[in-house]
């Protein structure tokens, strides 16, 4: 069923990456991009219905089978460093999983059963993306067709901290 309740500080502060690590069911595709100006950096999501979905009795999945259903593309004056992906959502930390995964087993009866995969758990990078990085230069990160005429400012989204991000589909 539906979660009642607040949620618990283990599973409040995962990334949307990590959130895709502890997922039990994968019904769908997603492609990620993350614009960056000079001083700013905003993330948008599409997501696709992917045509069977997939159930798993291990998590995390292998980090080979996140190429499958998540694809990444970075936009910016320059190429992303490692301080410019600790802001995206496609940070993974090991640790925040291994937590989450440990949570759910104990206190999710649709999590019980799953086995926790150490193996699979480090194959992903520590404090860094799971996946390639399409990176494409560009030197502002509006979209000129989603930009009103009376949109004055420069860039978009948030200087520093984590970016802002929006998921659509």
């Amino acid at each position: 069923g539906f979660w009642v309740g607040e949620i618990p500080d283990v599973l409040k502060n995962l990334t949307y990456v990590e959130k895709l690590l502890i997922a039990r069911v994968r019904h769908n595709r997603c492609i990620v991009k993350v614009a960056s100006g000079r001083y700013k950096m905003r993330a948008n999501a599409i997501t696709f219905q992917s045509p069977v979905p997939k159930i798993y009795d291990v998590l995390p999945p292998p980090v080979k089978e996140l190429d499958e259903v998540l694809a990444f593309i970075f936009t910016g004056p320059c190429r992303p460093t490692k301080d410019d992906i600790k802001r995206t959502p496609l940070l993974v930390r090991r640790n925040h999983v291994a937590n989450a995964l440990n949570w759910l087993k104990l206190n999710h009866a649709d999590y019980s059963d799953v086995g926790i995969s150490k193996d699979n758990l480090m194959q992903y990078p520590e404090s860094d993306c799971p996946v390639v990085i399409d990176y494409r230069e560009s030197i502002i990160n509006k979209d000129p067709e989603a930009t009103s005429v009376h949109d004055n400012e420069e860039e978009d989204g948030v200087k520093s901290g984590p970016c802002s991000f929006t998921v659509q589909g």
